[in-house]
């Protein structure tokens, strides 16, 4: 048997799941524009996820420097995944240019 677990964003700064509110806690961290997936892998129902964002400096060799590490359960790479299909589907579809001006 499995349970449906819907998450809603809510105002502010808190994430409801199920009956449960959840406090977000940002850190400090950069925002980083990715290249390349430098890892990606299951392992023990996990999924680990690496990802990198060139970095070329005059005169310096390019680098692929690793800006994020990602592990997640299975459960969590399937709802990523399912939210990344429909944020490409959406920006995939064709302008609906009877709507224009």
């Amino acid at each position: 048997m499995t349970d449906e677990i819907k998450a809603v964003l809510g105002t502010g700064k808190t994430l409801k799941i199920g009956e449960e509110t959840w406090v977000i806690v940002e850190r400090d961290i950069g925002v980083e524009f990715v290249d390349w997936i430098t890892e990606i892998r299951q392992y023990g129902g996990n999924l680990y996820l690496s990802l990198a964002t060139a970095v070329i400096d005059a005169g310096n060799a390019p680098e692929a420097r690793i800006c994020a590490r990602l592990r997640m359960n299975l459960g969590v790479a399937q709802s990523l995944h399912a939210a990344l299909g429909n944020v490409i589907a959406d920006a995939l579809k064709p302008v609906d240019k009877s709507k224009a001006n």
